[in-house]
């Protein structure tokens, strides 16, 4: 009786153990179902994102942010490199014109039907912007650089368009456009006791450098050609006109006197990544998000630009300068909405 009652209970043990054997199994099971469930959906998640549009054109407005910021960061740097301004215009300028040399042919007709004084307009974006963006970027910080170049053409556009093209100025507009003028003050006059006469002359360069991109900017409305065409009409004629300034020495150049690796990134930033991929990415995320939405994200430039030039140029950002940054951002945001 005994044993039966020792086989019994051992049995029921065993019973036991199989049941929690089971139930752990089972359990094994149902989390592992779970698991490949979470994995299933989110790798559906990931395809779809891959598949819309609308992301990838956040994804090149993303890159075309740091493109840009990339421009301030490097003719920041022009003045300690091996290259003079006239080598870094012409890598500018050359880079896109071989790179985009098997789309001439096909828009030659449309650039033939271009007026003379339309083109006077846009090559202003080119070689007189990058000289003057370059000449204020020697002894003015790069937070300055960013927030000046980018931020205030809104101001002068609508400055520009009002006194000779007869355009309204609404109070609200110009309430929006006020945050760029005083987050630019606010920069300037909370730093005027360390700054120098270099400084200010840096300054007047970049305002000089943002009155022609204002001005390049009311051309391109005023023509609405394809970026493509205007990239093509820029880099082609700045092109050439940069080797006949060099050739001529009519401008400075170490043309010859410096290696592939010290121009390497000029010729990423400036020819390849200014000149091919900020063009054709900006006007990719317009076609997705629109031409309002693509401008609020671009408006985050200067923010960009002064972030970057803490760890790269070990520049330091003050309250003023964040305050300036801060207020520009806002103004252009809210300008572009009205």
């Amino acid at each position: 009786m005994q044993k039966i009652q020792q086989h019994s209970h051992h049995k029921g043990q065993v019973n036991s153990n199989v049941y929690k054997d089971n139930v752990y199994k089972g359990n094994v099971y149902k989390s592992n179902v779970y698991k490949s469930n979470v994995y299933k959906r989110l790798s559906d998640n990931f395809s779809i994102a891959l598949n819309s549009p609308v992301i990838w054109g956040y994804i090149s407005m993303l890159l075309v942010l740091f493109i840009w910021s990339g421009f301030a960061l490097t003719i920041r740097i022009i003045d300690g490199s091996a290259l003079e301004i006239a080598d870094v215009a012409l890598i500018r300028f050359l880079v896109p014109a071989i790179l985009l040399s098997p789309w001439l042919v096909s828009h030659c007709k449309t650039i033939k039907k271009v007026k003379l004084s339309d083109i006077a307009l846009i090559l202003l974006g080119g070689i007189p912007f990058v000289f003057l963006a370059a000449l204020g970027a020697k002894s003015v910080p790069v937070a300055y650089v960013g927030t000046i170049l980018a931020g205030t053409p809104a101001f002068f556009v609508a400055i520009i368009s009002y006194f000779f093209l007869a355009q309204t100025l609404s109070k609200k507009r110009l309430f929006t456009l006020s945050f760029i003028l005083v987050g630019i003050l606010i920069m300037i006059v909370g730093e005027s006791e360390g700054m120098s006469l270099d400084v200010i002359i840096g300054l007047c360069f970049l305002f000089g450098a943002s009155f022609l991109w204002s001005i390049y900017i009311i051309g391109l409305r005023k023509i609405a050609l394809k970026p493509m065409t205007i990239t093509l009409i820029i880099s082609y004629l700045s092109g050439f006109i940069m080797l006949l300034l060099i050739g001529t020495g009519m401008v400075p150049s170490n043309l010859g006197h410096f290696s592939f690796q010290q121009a390497l990134p000029f010729i990423l930033i400036q020819g390849l990544g200014i000149g091919v991929v900020a063009t054709i990415c900006f006007s990719y995320a317009v076609s997705q998000l629109g031409s309002a939405r693509s401008s609020v994200l671009g408006s985050l430039s200067p923010a960009v630009t002064a972030l970057l030039a803490v760890p790269i140029l070990g520049e330091s950002l003050s309250v003023f300068v964040c305050i300036g940054v801060a207020l520009t951002v806002i103004g252009v945001i809210l300008s572009s909405r009205y």
